[in-house]
């Protein structure tokens, strides 16, 4: 009969990816072991090697999308709702950068593995999201005739960028409120109806 185990698969790479986030990847197994409070053999029965540790425990945490798209203002005010749904979004890439940063610097990341490991990507479903969002709005005569998922694909790359300069300390290191919905009535005039 085996040992109980003293931690869970959970928390032990909630634990690693704290490691990694804090550290970077060069940390040792010894560090995480030592903060798991195992031993690094424990460790390596579960992964074994320290890149398998490493990108089991890069997982993005869960995104309500509803929470995302909900609560807007009435739905004649469109340019507002995006304005809402830009800044959820920017609190929630805040949220991941630090993880997306390690894995786009990791030598052996690649981009369609992990898609593949992570079909339910959090990202892919704002994506989908917003877009059945914005047909919805089209279809109510709200936004315009032209295509929804290449304004989709520029407001989400565009808040994700914002993140990815705040974790880069450019501007400070953050963007104001006001910034965000400037640029979201910038997008939206691409968008809006015309009568």
């Amino acid at each position: 009969m085996g040992r109980k185990k003293i931690i869970e698969d959970d928390e032990l790479l909630a634990v690693a990816r704290g490691v990694f986030v804090e550290n970077g990847i060069g940390v040792s197994t010894r560090e995480v072991a030592r903060s798991a409070g195992i031993s690094e053999a424990a460790i390596y029965q579960r992964y074994p090697t320290k890149e398998d540790l490493f990108f089991a425990s890069m997982v993005l945490p869960p995104l309500d999308v509803e929470t995302v798209l909900a609560d807007g203002p009435p739905d004649a005010d469109v340019c507002g709702h995006l304005e809402i749904i830009a800044l959820r979004m920017l609190d929630y890439f805040r949220e991941i950068m630090p993880i997306l940063v390690l894995l786009m610097t990791h030598s052996s990341f690649d981009f369609e593995e992990f898609s593949r490991r992570n079909p339910n990507s959090p990202l892919a479903g704002l994506r989908t999201g917003l877009v059945e969002y914005l047909q919805s709005q089209q279809e109510a005569g709200n936004v315009s005739l032209g295509k929804i998922g290449p304004a989709v694909l520029n407001l989400v790359s565009a808040v994700h960028s914002l993140a990815l300069f705040e974790r880069l300390g450019v501007h400070g290191g953050a963007f104001a409120e006001g910034d965000v919905r400037g640029m979201v009535r910038s997008l939206w005039w691409g968008l809006a109806p015309r009568f």
